[in-house]
């Protein structure tokens, strides 16, 4: 590895030296890049960089082919990019042997390292672009909602069905912020042993523009309680409390997705499973035909298109035949008068 970056090195300086005669074309910058991401050079040695970027060249016929992985285990890891699928959910059961009505409404490929939270708004675009109109209900995953998206859903008023994250776990057998009724409206906080919160601040965030709120109970309060080894930490006078701005919605959501109706109203989103399923196993979703972003959305659409039409196909030809079952057995029914 130091033999290929010292190799490196010398013929970029061989480049640089060419001044007005160097030539400035795409491999000389993503051989620059290479080196600048993989190695380093001390007191004039070139050595093995310790740490890579995310965003770091792996396959240098296509630069744009990015590392990811699908959880912090790294159960799941590739070069490439990553793939969003949208589709409408069918409001009635199928009947046996019936072809599905739900069509593929957008496809969006991204870099591999995108992150899905940021993701529900660019499927929107896409569907817009499609002249069709923005869903009013979404049924997504944990990995698309969050509190800044169930706030903007409610903003426009639509509704965003999934659910979100666990909270934390109880760390050292203290309670957590779940453990907390909390409203942000109100800006109050009852705790575990139903005493109000007596102090309310807000922090607003310079970088980013959001808020976090800070409740507190007074030390006389969390003095006498019986539950304060429980809450309190030994270094604590008083309990205090640091919740996001949107926590009163998550907090709404995370009681709701416990209950029988919302499960059961989110098995309209298993569909897309199968439709991830499908593109892969049918239209080879899952490897890249081409090299570049730009390419790979081309491969993306062409199958989601060739999708769609084989799926109206097969829902044509299904109704045609019960359409002809229908009328013959109506020929075979007795007229009484």
């Amino acid at each position: 590895m130091i033999q290929v970056g010292e190799d490196i090195q010398k013929v970029l300086l061989w480049i640089e030296g060419l001044r007005d005669e160097a030539p400035k074309c795409e491999a000389v910058e993503l051989l620059r890049r290479v080196f600048r991401e993989n190695f380093e050079c001390a007191r004039g040695d070139v050595q093995k960089s310790k740490t890579t970027p995310s965003d770091s060249v792996n396959n240098p016929h296509d630069p744009q082919a990015l590392w990811s992985s699908k959880d912090a285990a790294k159960r799941t890891e590739w070069i490439g990019y990553k793939a969003q699928v949208a589709e409408t959910v069918e409001e009635q059961p199928r009947k046996k042997g019936e072809p599905t009505k739900a069509v593929i409404a957008a496809i969006v490929i991204q870099e591999a390292t995108a992150s899905d939270k940021a993701a529900l708004p660019v499927v929107e675009r896409a569907i817009e672009a499609a002249r069709e109109p923005k869903p009013q209900k979404l049924y997504v995953d944990a990995g698309y909602t969050s509190g800044a998206e169930l706030a903007r859903a409610q903003e426009e008023g639509r509704q965003l069905r999934g659910p979100v994250q666990p909270g934390a776990p109880r760390k050292d057998g203290r309670y957590t912020s779940e453990a907390f009724d909390v409203s942000i409206k109100n800006r109050s906080a009852v705790c575990p042993a139903g005493q109000r919160s007596t102090n309310c601040s807000r922090l607003e965030k310079a970088a980013t523009g959001e808020a976090d709120y800070r409740f507190e109970w007074k030390s006389k309060l969390c003095n006498s309680c019986e539950l304060r080894s429980q809450c309190v930490r030994e270094n604590q006078t008083h309990r205090t409390l640091l919740v996001g701005q949107y926590h009163d919605l998550i907090q709404s959501r995370r009681q709701e997705q416990k209950t029988e109706a919302f499960q059961k109203d989110m098995w309209r989103r298993n569909s897309i499973e199968g439709t991830i399923s499908e593109l892969c196993r049918g239209y080879g979703l899952r490897q890249c035909r081409y090299r570049g972003i730009k390419r790979t959305r081309l491969q993306g659409h062409m199958s989601a298109a060739a999708c769609n039409i084989k799926r109206w196909w097969r829902r044509k030809t299904w109704e045609q035949r019960e359409t002809k079952r229908t009328n013959l057995v109506g020929q075979l029914l007795p007229v009484t008068t």
